[in-house]
């Protein structure tokens, strides 16, 4: 079971990188929640997902992954990758700065009946509002 969840994570992840948004609702469970910080309300259903990625993509078109870890146990997979992208385009009411952003993330996903249902996220959000330049360096 764990091979094949990390298996859904890792196509995830690959549909992100290439934009095939799309891909999400053979991946992501009608019940998905995702848990984010940088999410006022969780994210419901793969629709939610889909619009979430699709605000990052269209703040930074030239956002991905370079390359992720990861690691599986029973219905659990964690994904260690940073993010990388050009912040060209207008994100969360932040206008853009034109700098590339490069963030750390840890993503847990659980998966149940061959599909996600849950995701919870931890990333340097602090790093993220400073180089979106939301917030000052510190120092």
């Amino acid at each position: 079971m764990s091979e094949e969840n990390k298996a859904l994570v890792d196509r995830l992840t690959q549909a992100f990188n290439d934009g095939n948004l799309d891909e999400i609702d053979e991946l992501v469970a009608p019940n998905f929640v995702g848990h984010n910080p940088l999410s006022p309300e969780d994210i419901q259903g793969p629709e939610g997902l889909k619009g979430f990625f699709a605000a990052f993509r269209a703040a930074m078109p030239d956002i991905h992954h370079p390359h992720w870890t990861l690691i599986a146990e029973g219905d659990l997979v964690a994904i260690h990758m940073p993010i990388e992208g050009t912040f060209t385009n207008e994100l969360m009411g932040i206008p853009p700065n034109g700098k590339k952003v490069v963030v750390w993330m840890t993503n847990i996903w659980r998966a149940a009946e061959g599909k996600l249902v849950e995701w919870w996220i931890s990333m340097d959000t602090l790093g993220l509002m400073q180089q979106l330049g939301v917030i000052p360096p510190m120092g």
